[in-house]
């Protein structure tokens, strides 16, 4: 019995953990969360589309796109971006994100996904591109 009334401790640390980023959101307003995540959409998609060796993957009207923008840098594996991506300062995640079936649509093994939201500053996404942009420099044999 007791490591049941253990697991529901646990249980219980989460359900409070969980209402109070509920309550969190309710204040910032979701309103706010969904116009600031779009700002940084509407700033960073363009500049990520422009870049002649990266491919989006998703629409390319930045308001038919969410925060979440997979990708992929022509001639590197998702694995060796991100590695790269993360001695540069940029959290991202790579690989095939449960969604095999989409991959294959694609004709992708993985892609690079950066998740944008509303903590997120235009910094954040200027560092994003910056990266990655470093990134190509280091695989063409610069350094980062």
């Amino acid at each position: 019995h007791r490591s049941v009334s253990r697991g529901l401790g646990d249980v219980y640390k989460r359900q409070i953990a969980l209402g109070t980023a509920v309550d969190y959101l309710e204040k910032f307003g979701m309103d706010q969360v969904a116009a600031k995540e779009q700002e940084l959409v509407d700033y960073v998609l363009p500049q990520l589309e422009a870049i002649p060796y990266v491919t989006v993957y998703g629409p390319q009207d930045p308001q038919q796109h969410t925060g979440v923008i997979a990708f992929n840098m022509a001639g590197l594996h998702p694995h060796d971006v991100a590695t790269a991506l993360d001695a540069e300062g940029v959290a991202v995640r790579a690989g095939h994100h449960c969604a095999q079936p989409l991959m294959a649509a694609l004709g992708v093994a993985a892609t690079t996904r950066a998740s944008f939201y509303f903590y997120n500053t235009k910094k954040d996404a200027d560092q994003l591109i910056n990266a990655i942009k470093a990134t190509k420099e280091f695989f063409n044999g610069g350094t980062i």
